[in-house]
C-alpha cells in the first residue's frame, strides 16, 4: 500500500501542466484509524503540533480528535480531484472521508461534529452537538458534491438518502429571512451544498430555496463606505465579517450557474473588489468593531482563492485568475514575513502573525491549503507564474494603530475593548510619517461621537465631522486632529488609509507588472536599492567578575517582559501587536538573584527587573572591542513557539563563525536540551491575572576559538529574547 501511495503522489504533480506541488504527505500523516463505538473509521487529526523538526498528533481538549468539519473538507478535496482526474487513490480517500461523515449523522438527519479518542461521540460540546450548524451544512456540501460521482451504487444511494435528511433539517432551521443561524456565512455553506444537490434532484423546490438563500445573502451586502461589497455576517445593526468561512461570493457563483440570475454575478463582482483591501493589509482574521489582522488563516485564504477562481471560470476575466494567484502567493512566501505558509511536505501552517508563523499544521489548515491549490489547478497554466510573484510597491491600503502614533502633549487613557484604544473626551492629535502620495480615503475606526476632525497632509487640509474622509495625501507628516464637540468620550482604535484606486507593483522573475482593479500591464520599473543595516549597533560596557566578562545590555533592552505584582497589568513579553501582554513575575526571578546577579553553575549573569529588561532579537550588532574568550553564554527564551536561528561571531582577524541559538518556548519544557537557568511557577497575563504556567529562561553555551571577539550579530527573529550575555 505504501508503494501505491508514493506512485500516486508522483503522478499528482506530473500528470498535468500544473506544476505547483500538491504534496499529500502531511495530509497522509494526519490520516488515521479511529473508532465510533465498535466501528472503525478513517479520519484526520484535528491538530498536529510541531516539536523541533517533528509533528505530533494532538487532540482538541474537551472537543475530540477528529471532526466532521475537517473530514468534510477532505471529502470535498478528494472528490474534486477525482472529478479532474479519475484516479483510484482519490476515490478511495474520498470514500473513506464520506463514510466517516455518514457515521456521524443521527437518525433525524442532523450531525454531531467530534469524536473523542475512546471512540465516543461528543454529543454535548458547543462545537459538536446537533445544532443544524456549520458541521451539518458542511457535511451536506461534501455529500451532495459526491452524488453521482463515484462508481459505487451502494455508496451513492447512501449519499442521496443522507443528503435528503440533512437538507430537510437545514431548511427547517432557516429563520424568517431565510438565513441559517441568522448568519450569511453558514447560510452560504448550505447554499453551496444545495446547488450541488440540485444537479441531482432538478427539483423546483430546491431551485426555489437556492433563490431564497441567494437573495437573503445579497440583502446583507454593504453598499458603500470602507467595506463596500462585503456581506455582513451578523445582522443589519452590527457589522461582522471574517475571512474564515466567508463563502458568500463562492456560493452565489454556484447559484448563478444554475439560475443565470445576473444580480448574483454583479453582487460577487462587487464583493471581490473588497479583496483589494485584503491584498494590501493581508487576509485579515475578521472585521467587527475594529480590524483584527491576525492570524492569517489558510481557511480564509482558500475561501478567497476559491471565489476568485470560480469567478474567472464564469467571466473569463484574467484579473480574477491573477488575483487568485496573488492571494495564493502567500503560500509561496509573498507576505510580510517572506516565509511560505505551506511546508515542504504539504503542511498547511495554522496561522501567520505579525512576527512569526504558527507552524503547527492540523487538518483544517492543511486541507484548506491543498484545496486552494486544487482550485488553481483548474485555471489556465499561463497564470501559474503569479504564484511566485513578489509584491514590491504600488498604491495600497495602510492600517495604523492609533495608540502607536505620536500623540505629543495630548492627554488620553488606554482602554481595552477587545483591542487597545485611545480614550479621551478632550482634543487629541495623532501624527505619523507616510512615504506615499495620492488620492485616498481616511477611515477612523472606533466609537467616535460628534467631533470636529482636521487632517493635514503637506499643503492639503480637510475639516469634517465624518469618519470616512476623502483627501489627497502627500509624502511626509500626516496629522489627524479630533475634538469631541459635547465633551463625550471618544474611543479611537485604528486609522485605515484606502486608495481611491488600488494598484500593485509585482515582480515575477525578472519582469515587473502593474495590477489594478481591472487590468494587468507589463511595465518598466526600477527597484529602489535597499541598504540592509542593523537596526542598532550595541556598544555595551563590560563588568569583570573573576574570570568572566558580564555584558551590560541595560541601556539597549527594548522589551519589558518582567513585572512586579504592583505593576502586573503593565509589561508585554509575548504580544508584539499590542501594548500589553503576558510577562514573567519579578518576585519569582528575584529569588534567583543577589544584587541583580544570577549565579548559574558558577556563571554570573546581570539581570534587570525594572523597565525594559530583555532584548528582542532583530539583527543587532554587539561590539565587543576585541575581548578574548573561551566560552560564550546567552540567557533567553522564545515566545509563540520554539525557535532555532543562526547568529554570527566575528573575530578580530576577520574570521566569521556561524552558530545556532536555540530557545524553547518560555512556557514549555526545553526541546533543544538547553539548561533551565530560571524556572518560575506562574506568569501574569495581559490584564495582570496569575496563570499557573511555568515560564522559564534558558541557557545556551558556545565554545569560542580563543581569538579576540570583535562583533556578534544576533538573529533577526523577534520571537527570540535575550536577557543576559556573559563571556568567560
Amino acid at each position: 500500500m505504501k508503494k501505491f501511495i508514493i506512485s500516486i503522489l508522483i503522478l499528482l504533480t506530473s500528470a498535468s501542466m500544473f506544476s505547483i506541488d500538491i504534496n499529500l504527505n502531511h495530509l497522509e500523516f494526519l490520516r488515521d484509524t479511529f473508532k465510533i463505538g465498535n466501528k472503525k473509521v478513517i479520519g484526520y487529526w484535528i491538530y498536529a503540533d510541531k516539536y523541533g523538526n517533528k509533528y505530533i498528533h494532538k487532540e482538541a481538549p474537551g472537543e475530540g480528535v477528529i471532526c466532521v468539519d475537517d473530514v468534510a473538507r477532505v471529502a470535498i478535496f478528494y472528490t474534486d480531484l477525482y472529478k479532474l482526474d479519475k484516479k483510484e487513490f482519490y476515490y478511495v480517500r474520498a470514500k473513506e472521508a464520506l463514510e466517516f461523515i455518514l457515521a456521524m449523522q443521527d437518525y433525524d438527519g442532523d450531525f454531531y461534529n467530534f469524536i473523542f479518542k475512546d471512540g465516543t461521540i461528543n454529543k454535548l460540546g458547543i462545537t459538536s452537538k446537533k445544532s443544524a450548524s456549520w458541521w451539518a451544512a458542511r457535511a451536506f456540501w461534501a455529500i451532495s458534491n459526491a452524488i453521482n460521482v463515484f462508481p459505487d451504487k451502494k455508496l451513492n444511494d447512501y449519499l442521496i438518502k443522507s443528503a435528503k435528511k440533512v437538507k430537510a433539517i437545514l431548511i427547517n432551521n432557516l429563520d424568517s429571512n431565510y438565513l441559517l443561524n441568522k448568519s450569511t456565512d453558514v447560510t452560504s455553506v448550505f447554499l453551496l451544498g444545495l446547488a450541488k444537490y440540485y444537479y441531482y434532484s432538478k427539483n423546483k423546490k430546491d431551485l426555489s430555496y437556492i433563490n431564497l438563500l441567494s437573495n437573503a445573502i445579497i440583502k446583507y451586502q454593504v453598499n458603500d463606505g470602507p467595506y463596500s461589497g462585503v456581506y455582513n455576517e451578523g445582522n443589519k445593526n452590527q457589522f461582522l465579517w471574517h475571512s474564515w468561512g466567508s463563502r458568500q461570493g463562492e456560493a452565489l457563483i454556484e447559484a448563478y450557474k444554475i439560475t443565470k440570475n445576473e444580480e448574483y454575478l454583479r453582487s460577487v463582482e462587487k464583493y471581490v473588489r473588497f479583496y483589494d483591501l485584503l491584498l494590501s493589509i493581508g487576509p485579515v482574521y475578521e472585521i467587527r468593531n475594529y480590524i483584527k489582522k491576525y492570524p492569517y488563516l489558510s481557511y480564509g485564504l482558500e475561501a478567497i482563492i476559491s471565489t476568485l477562481s470560480k469567478l474567472y471560470s464564469i467571466t473569463q476575466k484574467d484579473i480574477y485568475a491573477i488575483k487568485a494567484y496573488l492571494f495564493a502567493s502567500f503560500y509561496s512566501g509573498n507576505n510580510h514575513l517572506n516565509f511560505p505558509m505551506l511546508g515542504k511536505n504539504g503542511e498547511g501552517y495554522d496561522g501567520m502573525h505579525s512576527v512569526y508563523i504558527n507552524q503547527n499544521a492540523g487538518a483544517e489548515s492543511t486541507v484548506s491549503a491543498l484545496l486552494a491549490l486544487t482550485r488553481l489547478k483548474k485555471l489556465p497554466s499561463k497564470f501559474e507564474k503569479y504564484y511566485y510573484a513578489k509584491t514590491i510597491g504600488g498604491s495600497k491600503a495602510q492600517l495604523l494603530e492609533a495608540e502607536k502614533m505620536d500623540t505629543g502633549i495630548y492627554y488620553f487613557e488606554l482602554e481595552n475593548r477587545g483591542n487597545i484604544q485611545i480614550k479621551t473626551n478632550e482634543k487629541i492629535a495623532l501624527k505619523t510619517f507616510i512615504d506615499f502620495s495620492g488620492e485616498y480615503y481616511i477611515y477612523l475606526i472606533g466609537d467616535i461621537p460628534y467631533s470636529k476632525i482636521k487632517i493635514y497632509s503637506g499643503k492639503n487640509k480637510v475639516t469634517t465631522y465624518k469618519k470616512f474622509i476623502p483627501i489627497t495625501l502627500e509624502s511626509g507628516k500626516l496629522t489627524i486632529s479630533i475634538t469631541p464637540e459635547n465633551n463625550e468620550f471618544l474611543y479611537l482604535d485604528q486609522i485605515l488609509l484606502i486608495p481611491k484606486k488600488y494598484n500593485y507593483i509585482i515582480k515575477v522573475g525578472n519582469k515587473y507588472f502593474s495590477v489594478s482593479d481591472d487590468e494587468i500591464k507589463n511595465i518598466e520599473y526600477k527597484e529602489t536599492k535597499v541598504e540592509i543595516k542593523n537596526i542598532i549597533n550595541i556598544k555595551p560596557d563590560m563588568e569583570t567578575l573573576d574570570d568572566y566578562k558580564i555584558v551590560n545590555l541595560n541601556q539597549y533592552f527594548n522589551n519589558d517582559g518582567i513585572t512586579t505584582f504592583s505593576k502586573r497589568k503593565e509589561g508585554n513579553f509575548d504580544n508584539p501587536d499590542g501594548v500589553f501582554g503576558a510577562k514573567y513575575p519579578a518576585e519569582e526571578i528575584q529569588k534567583y538573584l543577589k544584587n541583580n546577579i544570577l549565579m548559574y553553575d558558577n556563571i554570573p549573569f546581570k539581570i534587570k527587573l525594572e523597565g525594559n529588561d530583555n532584548l528582542v532579537c532583530s539583527g543587532q550588532k554587539i561590539e565587543f572591542n576585541n575581548i578574548e574568550g573561551k566560552k560564550l553564554y546567552i540567557l533567553g527564551s522564545s515566545e509563540h513557539g520554539n525557535y532555532s536561528e543562526k547568529f554570527f561571531i566575528e573575530y578580530s582577524d576577520g574570521n566569521i563563525e556561524e552558530k545556532i541559538l536555540n530557545f524553547s518556548d518560555w512556557c514549555q519544557n526545553p526541546i533543544y536540551n538547553e539548561d533551565i537557568a530560571i524556572d518560575t511557577i506562574y506568569r501574569y497575563n495581559g490584564i495582570g491575572i496569575k496563570e499557573n504556567l511555568n515560564p522559564k529562561i534558558y541557557l545556551n553555551s558556545f565554545n569560542l576559538n580563543g581569538k579576540k571577539i570583535k562583533n556578534i550579530y544576533l538573529p533577526k527573529k523577534p520571537t527570540m529574547h535575550i536577557f543576559a550575555i556573559t563571556i568567560r
